[in-house]
């Protein structure tokens, strides 16, 4: 198994991620931008909005910002190798009103699989290229065109509010809690009694509102700002504790379950895709 995860040099707000063979099984973790997978080999199973879902070759992989999910080889003793896209999300909106000519919504997926075996060469040839380092030119080019075809052909608005929302005001009370203070130790109690409701109560709606409990999505926004950090030449081990995690070998296996590769492996490709041609 390999598995390879860098940033594109001379193209921000994009991450990208190819994995050979795979066994690995992720943690249920999100991500701030969509995420955008086609599988090559074998099938990936996952499970997001409180379903199964599996895609094959010729299908399209779609998870929305901040949208929990899991993931693996379908079959439990499988292998299958697929290539990831993570998206800002202020790449694809720009993509989209520089079509439309105007500001537009963020757009929303309805459907976390799509079988669409046009799209699915599409975005493989924009992968193939990013990785190539081919001329800077030709990327743009075919990342601005799969976004928007992406956008048009399988984007929508948002759902309305629904009841699983209906306890929204704590939820948001301990989400921006969290958000402002990722790195601090806090307890569930504490959270609970700042949204001025009982311990399970929060739990369950955090849970059901986010798709993941208070401690995981507080993992998630330790693993975003320690990727910032390290991006940025801060040495792992003081971003780790910056974060808020115990130490460097605790964020590398949190970094290592949500993302598939360690901060090292992550780093050092991040560093080839910079160095001078």
């Amino acid at each position: 198994m390999s598995s390879r995860y860098w940033r594109p040099d001379g193209i921000a707000g994009l991450d990208l991620l190819r994995s050979e063979d795979s066994t690995h099984r992720y943690a249920r973790h999100s991500h701030e931008g969509y995420a955008l997978g086609v599988v090559e080999r074998g099938a990936h199973g996952f499970a997001a909005r409180g379903r199964a879902w599996i895609a094959i070759p010729g299908r399209v992989i779609l998870v929305n910002p901040d949208e929990a999910h899991d993931g693996g080889p379908a079959a439990r003793a499988g292998a299958y190798s697929y290539r990831m896209l993570y998206v800002d999300g202020a790449v694809l909106r720009e993509a989209l009103a520089e079509a439309a000519g105007r500001r537009v919504a963020m757009p929303f997926f309805p459907e976390p699989v799509v079988s669409d075996s046009a799209l699915s060469e599409r975005l493989f040839e924009l992968h193939r290229s990013l990785e190539r380092s081919e001329a800077r030119l030709e990327r743009e080019a075919l990342l601005i065109a799969a976004l928007v075809a992406l956008a048009r052909r399988h984007g929508g608005a948002p759902p309305a509010a629904d009841q699983t929302r209906r306890w929204s005001r704590e939820v948001a009370l301990a989400r921006d809690y969290l958000e402002e203070n990722f790195a601090a130790d806090c307890s569930l109690a504490d959270l609970a009694a700042l949204a001025g409701v009982g311990r399970f109560r929060l739990l369950r709606a955090f849970r059901r509102s986010l798709g993941l409990p208070p401690h995981l999505y507080q993992t998630q926004l330790r693993l975003r700002h320690a990727k910032r950090l390290m991006l940025s030449g801060e040495p792992p081990a003081m971003a780790a504790v910056a974060a808020g995690f115990a130490d460097q070998s605790h964020m590398i296996r949190k970094f290592k379950s949500a993302y598939g590769v360690t901060p090292g492996e992550y780093l050092g490709r991040h560093a080839k895709s910079r160095a001078p041609q």
